[in-house]
């Protein structure tokens, strides 16, 4: 079997089986499965690529291993951690986008797309008020940090809406779907730890957050193959 495949194909195995240890509430198998998928996934990106190996990305997912992993022990004293390790994940895609935007003054919106990114804006807007003012209050021992990491996420979603709408590529598409998975995972996950355990909230973060992987990768590819092509 091509090792491209297999490590895909893995990926998917692994990922279901980690939604289904979370369905069934079966710890030892998620113990299993999440870091193996997460582990396919990186191996996919590193084989796959075509140009020399890109270390801000293999940062940024290696961070997100090492959350990932840490989350599985889903106690407040870890919450921390989670959260520092993601925010330096995105903080890295943040701020790659706006070194992009900064090399390509190019990128302009059309008339009718501008309203589209405006009405993203208050979606945003609306998602981080509802996380930062509603979900947590300002008693809560993390609150700043909670802030300071949904501003980041939020800029990171609407640079994202932004490049997909002055250009309609495949990479921005994945980059957007990568935006859009996450902001879910991560509105759906404190909803569900923080303030109203309803089990469907877990379950489509859980699906958000594996499928986020996919995304992520494939963008990391489009970039690389058009760095190849230039």
């Amino acid at each position: 079997m091509n090792p491209l495949k297999s490590h895909l194909s893995l990926y998917f195995i692994f990922g279901f089986l980690y939604f289904l240890s979370t369905v069934m509430d079966w710890l030892l198998l998620s113990y299993i499965a999440k870091p193996l998928f997460i582990g396919a996934i990186f191996f996919y990106y590193i084989e796959e690529r075509k140009t020399p190996v890109n270390y801000y990305n293999c940062t940024v997912l290696f961070f997100l291993f090492l959350s990932g992993i840490i989350n599985l022990l889903e106690g407040y004293d870890y919450f921390v951690y989670i959260l520092f390790f993601n925010f330096l994940a995105y903080c890295i895609l943040f701020f790659q986008l706006i070194k992009h935007l900064a090399e390509r003054r190019h990128h302009k919106i059309e008339k009718e797309h501008s309203l589209q990114l405006i009405l993203t804006l208050i979606f945003l807007s609306c998602l981080l008020y509802i996380s930062s003012f509603i979900v947590f209050d300002r008693s809560f021992e993390l609150y700043k940090a909670i802030l300071v990491y949904g501003v980041v996420v939020a800029s990171f979603a609407l640079c994202a809406t932004f490049l997909y709408l002055s250009e309609s590529t495949q990479k921005n598409m994945f980059l957007l779907f990568y935006a859009i998975d996450i902001i879910i995972c991560e509105l759906f996950y404190i909803i569900y730890h923080y303030y109203y355990s309803f089990p469907l909230l877990r379950f489509s973060s859980v699906f958000c957050y594996i499928l986020s992987f996919y995304f992520l990768a494939n963008y990391f590819l489009k970039e690389n193959n058009l760095q190849t092509k230039e």
